[in-house]
């Protein structure tokens, strides 16, 4: 069977393209988001079972689909329960369904409801059409409201969801999860979950994947206006899967590393979305690599090894999205059965967006960057802000978008296109210094949710930064933003307040150790990919003090591609206050690191920490000191300090440069310093950084020995051998080179004779040469074929006590009374040795507040 347009497929598919996907729940209401293929009124209706397990009502409301194009029409219905009703429990099992009725529909006529022929399925003869979004022996699709005390809490947290990302796909295991507690009564059902981030990867898309993007994006939004694209006035469609490098690294001024099949248009990205929820708009076969060659180079065959390579990236891109495809019906049926919340991150738009200030400067000037971070934003907003916040679409700015996008035809003339610009907050231009400016009428992208005894607060940490100067590390908030996001909502009756932030806040010293440094050698920051929070010190050390005041906080993140704890104990010496930080991470749902890299990173790294520290426990202690004003005396005394201990380099070079990192603040280890040091000059805070073990897996470095020494026995002398080789090889051509230049120099006054005898003695050379080089070729392919294949098996060893470099989703629970306050991450991920047996670690710290006599000692 070969690949069809979807434009041959539309009228055959059911009413609902994608969801229902259960969004914001809360008491008063509750939000289901859905794409339909054709305008509806939408009614959401919410029951609970009463004591003979009858279905009764408790709360309804209707809204109106917004049109996108002719195919596709979006709606986040919400049911609300008004002041006189009795509202929903927490921590109780509600059920809904969804009503359909035609925009001209009579007053009383029946309505298709989610059991209805053609509206989950298209095949009038299915009997349980149900059966795809519910779990065996429940009536409808449903939700736990989250408990009403913290201990009975249960979150299901992850990020980073790349279509043909390598690993087996994690998210499906929340169906799992689900289905297993539905079997034992309900017993540690999730409640909640919170996808902290790259939903979508808008640049680093499929060759295939994207080919069928473009055609079903085309035919979605039928009726609209082709979208033609500023500077080369073409069509999305003019620009070819894998051809698109040009336009966006050097019209678009991205940085992204996989430019070639980069998201454009606004059909292309909305498509992307339906496409990674659902599987309802897919083909039954993707473009075959043959076909699509014939299709992109017409009579061109497949002859040079370039060529040869691509077909085999093609074909393994192909077997990656065939498994991902097969995870979407479970991917479907639980999102339709828990609550689901979502966060703006950087691959939803592109890679490293809003990065730094040179990154914003460089695109917002370029109309063709502008146009592709309005059409990822514009997607964003309709299809997780809106759910996010459906109360904030309901108000002046928030309606005033969705009636654009329903009255809007593609024109980027029309009125419509210039109020889309400025309700999702397109910055008109940046300087490269201070914070984005966002229209007066921009939606906001943080919010928050509370609970009877807790809080969860989720960040906006890529529209808000602070940027001190163009190349500078960023600061994820700007100190506004931290009251705005922060302080503003916080919630004093919390016991525990959850923060979502899409990058880790206290994360990988080592990592962020490399990014630093290797700021001496490459200064573009998207090389290293610099936005960890503590790069910029300054903003960070007033992000700490902002949420010290929260007392007690859990941050749970993703984006950086492994899973982990991590725990950061907060003392303020001059006012006595103390705070406790835990920051689980959960990374990725399906987007594996390979190679060598992460395995070094799951295993090695943990190793040289232990080995640093005498088989200790691993921690970092800090003091900080405030500048406030103009005082430099601090800065001085601290720089003399150092000084007389440069004999020890290695210890007064990093401190020397630390000294120097924040204008406001002066953050140093804790560590080395000669009693008394900070007698007259005492630090305005300190804080102790701990990475969790695995409390299940105890005997990891001893099973992870034997490839460690073998990396030491085995793979360094293959390197060493393959860089001899490469020097040889690098000498050799060099020669070769100089040769064919003397062959072009050879005098013209010289005799025949001495021409031709010179001739045959350079040809005769380069001859010799080629031949060396043909010689080394073979045993440098051997080696690098060996050095390969290792790396390939290396990268199965990706999970250590500290960090697990699996696909994987991470599970969080509490223990809270008034003897016990510890919240722990079960994190679940699949081992490519046993790929159907789901694997888990766990991580666990307290939330007690540090007493003061634990805070790091004075020298």
């Amino acid at each position: 069977m070969s690949w069809t347009s979807l434009a041959e497929r539309i009228e055959r598919l059911p009413l609902i393209l994608a969801g229902p996907i259960v969004r914001r729940v809360e008491p008063e209401q509750v939000t289901v988001w859905l794409a339909l293929k054709e305008a509806r009124n939408v009614t959401l209706c919410i029951y609970a079972k009463d004591e003979h397990a009858q279905l009764q009502e408790q709360a309804r409301g209707t809204h109106a689909t917004i049109r996108i194009g002719d195919n596709l029409h979006l709606v986040a219905v919400t049911a609300s329960i008004t002041s006189t009703e009795q509202k929903l429990n927490w921590g109780e099992l509600y059920y809904y369904n969804l009503y359909f009725s035609a925009k001209e529909q009579q007053p009383g006529a029946e309505m298709a409801h989610l059991a209805t022929p053609g509206i989950l399925t298209a095949d009038p003869n299915e009997t349980q059409p149900l059966q795809r979004i519910c779990y065996p022996g429940e009536p409808l699709p449903g939700f736990l409201l989250p408990a009403k005390h913290v201990h009975d809490l249960r979150i299901i947290h992850g990020s980073c969801r790349k279509a043909h990302g390598t690993g087996k796909e994690t998210l499906s295991a929340v169906d799992n999860l689900i289905a297993t507690a539905c079997e034992q009564n309900g017993t540690a059902r999730p409640q909640q979950l919170y996808m902290t981030g790259d939903q979508i990867y808008a640049d680093d898309v499929a060759t295939s994947l994207l080919h069928t993007l473009t055609d079903a994006g085309k035919v979605l939004l039928a009726g609209n206006q082709e979208e033609i694209m500023p500077g080369s006035q073409l069509p999305v469609d003019k620009f070819f899967p894998s051809m698109r490098k040009n336009i966006i690294l050097n019209q678009a001024r991205f940085t992204t590393g996989h430019a070639d099949n980069h998201l454009i248009s606004f059909a292309e990205y909305i498509a992307m979305y339906l496409f990674s929820w659902s599987d309802v708009l897919w083909p039954k076969e993707l473009l075959s690599v043959e076909d699509f060659w014939a299709w992109l180079y017409p009579g061109v065959h497949a002859e040079s090894i370039t060529q040869a390579k691509e077909q085999a990236r093609y074909r393994e891109e192909l077997q990656q999205l065939t498994s991902f495809r097969n995870t979407l019906p479970k991917v479907r049926r639980a999102l339709a059965n828990i609550a689901t919340y979502m966060i703006c991150d950087d691959h939803d738009v592109t890679d490293d967006w809003f990065l730094d200030g040179n990154w914003c400067q460089q695109v917002l000037k370029k109309p063709l960057g502008r146009r592709i971070i309005r059409n990822g934003l514009l997607a964003y907003a309709l299809c997780q802000a809106w759910g996010n916040t459906p109360q904030q679409f309901t108000e002046a700015d928030g309606a005033a978008l969705l009636t654009a996008v329903d009255n809007w035809r593609g024109n980027e003339n029309d009125r419509q296109a210039e109020t889309i610009a400025q309700t999702i907050g397109m910055p008109d231009h940046f300087r490269g210094q201070g914070s984005l400016q966002h229209p007066d009428r921009s939606l906001r992208w943080h919010y928050s949710y509370e609970g009877p005894n807790y809080q969860m607060i989720i960040m906006d940490t890529r529209t808000h930064r602070y940027y001190r100067t163009p190349k500078d590390f960023p600061g994820l908030l700007s100190e506004s933003a931290m009251q705005t996001q922060i302080e503003d909502i916080k919630y004093e009756e919390a016991e525990v307040t959850l923060i979502i932030s899409a990058a880790p806040v206290i994360g990988i010293d080592f990592v962020e150790t490399v990014q630093f440094w290797s700021r001496w050698r490459v200064k573009d920051n998207y090389a290293f990919d610099r936005e960890a929070w503590a790069l910029e010190w300054g903003t960070f050390q007033i992000f700490l003090r902002t949420i010290s005041n929260l007392k007690r906080v859990v941050f749970l993140s993703g984006d950086v591609h492994y899973a982990f704890g991590s725990s950061l104990e907060y003392w303020d010496t001059r006012t006595r206050q103390s705070a406790k930080f835990i920051n689980f991470t959960s990374s990725p749902y399906c987007n594996e690191g390979s190679g060598s890299q992460i395995s070094v990173l799951a295993i090695g790294y943990p190793r040289l920490r232990s080995l640093l520290r005498g088989g200790k426990e691993p921690r970092l202690d800090f003091f900080v000191w405030d500048i406030r004003g103009h005082d430099h005396h601090t800065l001085n005394y601290l720089l003399t300090t150092i000084r007389k201990q440069s004999y020890r380099f290695w210890w007064a070079i990093p401190r020397l440069i630390a000294a120097h990192r924040s204008p406001s603040e002066i953050v140093m280890p804790a560590w080395g310093w000669f009693k008394g040091a900070f007698d007259n000059f005492p630090p305005s805070r300190s804080y102790r950084i701990r990475y969790l073990t695995n409390n299940l897996q105890r005997t990891t470095e001893n099973e992870h020995r034997p490839h460690i020494n073998l990396t030491r026995f085995t793979l360094r002398p293959l390197r060493a051998a393959l860089g001899g080789l490469n020097i040889l090889q690098i000498l050799n051509r060099r020669l070769q080179g100089k040769l064919r230049a003397r062959t072009t120099r050879i005098p013209e006054q010289n005799t025949a004779t001495l021409r031709g005898a010179r001739e045959n003695l350079l040809e005769e050379a380069i001859e010799q040469s080629e031949k060396i080089e043909r010689k080394l070729e073979q045993p440098r392919t051997g080696l690098m074929n060996a050095v390969f294949n290792y790396d390939q098996w290396l990268s199965r060893w990706k999970a250590g006590n500290l960090i697990v470099g699996y696909n994987n989703i991470g599970e969080i629970s509490f223990c809270w009374d008034d003897e016990k306050k510890e919240v722990s991450q079960r994190l679940w991920w699949y081992s490519p040795n046993n790929p159907e047996q789901i694997q888990c670690a766990e991580y666990a710290d307290t939330l007690e507040l540090p007493r003061p006599e634990d805070e790091p000692p004075m020298p």
